[in-house]
């Protein structure tokens, strides 16, 4: 064994910044552990179950013997090794080196996958069942395939090796410039977007990025996405190309993510770089209203999940509205979601927004087909039934009570670069009773 040890030879830092983006890329936990499987890092997006399982020091000398021979297995195989913990989860450790000697491992997993895909233990097996804590945390551990999990454990076997390199430029006196540590693709450290298209605009004003941080962080889609949808009328009122001007307020998504939910940012900028590599010129307002609101959404619910201790409120409901625009979503179901009944829901719901359920629902509905059929060339009957509307003819009445017009009608004054979604005005929240 090195005399050094992995926390001298590496920088633990940099080493838990490549954890970090990892579990955020995968959805998998990660921890960087001795010689010995004791951690030497923080630990990334682990299990209640497996922090329960933790907790007790005999459980925890099982979990730090499973961390530590793993990754000696996998060295001596020269192979990331997939293996079932000692209490059943689906793990994999792989070793980190410096030169022919072992100094210490990663460990990364804690998933179930069926029943007939699991590999075999690694140490022997410990006897939890019976615990009811530990049982029912275990039942709320994720689910995976073994293929995925296997792919994963390749990549991080990738990156192990490449510590290794780094571990040795380390030891040198006096380098020059230590290398970062070389990562795959999918965790390159993230640089702004509008960096990797010097064409696109500049970063927007530092007031409308307050404005969708201080949404998300308030839990609040309904005003993320009404700014949102500001930005992107006046990127559809404007000249140019629109997929600058699109791009330009995902990059504003993204340095809302840096600030509200940063392990997220390596997933949502693959995603977006995927979306930009198959954009056309043609995108229409309505695609891009979709696929930023889709953002949004996925930022919220990493910060919801950062906050395991709050309690479901209006927030959920209200937002589970906006989140759904084209679904008539039910009293009764949003009710059932916050475990409140119909009634308190239905009188709680009106003091607070000034809407009752139904008509607030509605003017979401509405809001979004006008949006549809100002942009796009979708039939009215296919925008009704886009809608939940099962009837294309109600679909006409209730439109034409919120808007004055038909939809036919309305279609005629809209232009598909310059129709607009906020035909219908939402009421302002009054944040402090959405918790009531």
């Amino acid at each position: 064994m090195s005399d050094l040890g992995i926390a001298a030879l590496l920088d633990l830092g940099q080493l838990q910044n490549v954890l970090e983006d990892f579990s955020a890329a995968t959805g998998l936990a990660t921890v960087a552990v001795d010689t010995r499987g004791v951690p030497v890092t923080n630990s990334y997006a682990f299990t209640d179950f497996c922090r329960e399982m933790r907790s007790d020091p005999v459980h925890n000398r099982m979990c730090h013997a499973c961390d530590a021979h793993g990754g000696l297995q996998s060295l001596i195989e020269g192979s990331p090794q997939v293996y079932s913990c000692h209490a059943g989860l689906v793990d994999f450790s792989v070793p980190v080196t410096d030169g022919d000697t072992y100094v210490g491992a990663i460990l990364c997993g804690q998933v179930r996958v069926a029943e007939g895909q699991r590999p075999a233990l690694l140490t022997p097996g410990t006897e939890w069942r019976g615990d009811r804590v530990l049982e029912k945390l275990y039942d709320q551990v994720p689910r995976s395939t073994l293929s995925r999990v296997a792919a994963s454990a390749k990549t991080l076997f990738g990156v192990s090796r490449m510590l290794d390199g780094v571990a040795r430029v380390r030891r040198r006196p006096e380098p020059a410039q230590p290398p970062a540590i070389a990562m795959p693709p999918a965790m390159l450290a993230i640089e702004p977007l509008a960096r990797m298209r010097p064409s696109e605009p500049s970063v927007p004003p530092v007031v409308v990025h307050a404005v969708l941080r201080d949404a998300i962080d308030s839990e609040d889609l309904s005003d993320a996405y009404a700014e949102a949808s500001r930005l992107l009328d006046e990127v559809f009122a404007g000249g140019g190309d629109l997929r600058d001007g699109v791009s330009h307020v995902e990059d504003l998504v993204i340095a809302v993510a840096r600030d509200c939910s940063p392990r997220l940012v390596p997933h949502l900028t693959q995603s977006i770089l995927g979306h930009r590599s198959r954009r056309s010129a043609s995108i229409n307002r309505y695609q891009a209203q979709v696929n930023v609101e889709r953002l949004l959404a996925l930022v919220l619910d990493e910060v919801v999940r950062s906050r395991p201790r709050r309690r479901p409120d209006l927030r959920d409901v209200l937002n589970e509205i906006a989140r759904h625009p084209n679904r008539a979503l039910s009293l009764t179901e949003a009710a059932a979601s916050t475990h409140w009944s119909p009634g308190h829901l239905s009188k709680l719901f009106r003091s607070v927004t000034g809407y009752t359920f139904v008509s607030y629902v509605t003017a979401w509905r509405i809001a979004r087909a006008q949006l549809m059929l100002a942009s796009t060339q979708m039939p009215v009957q296919k925008v009704a039934a886009e809608l939940d509307f099962h009837q294309v003819n109600y679909f006409s009445r209730v439109f034409r009570a919120h808007t004055g017009m038909t939809p036919s009608e309305f279609r005629r004054q809209c232009s598909s670069r310059d129709g607009r979604p906020a035909g219908v005005p939402l009421p302002a929240h009054h944040h402090p009773l959405l918790r009531a």
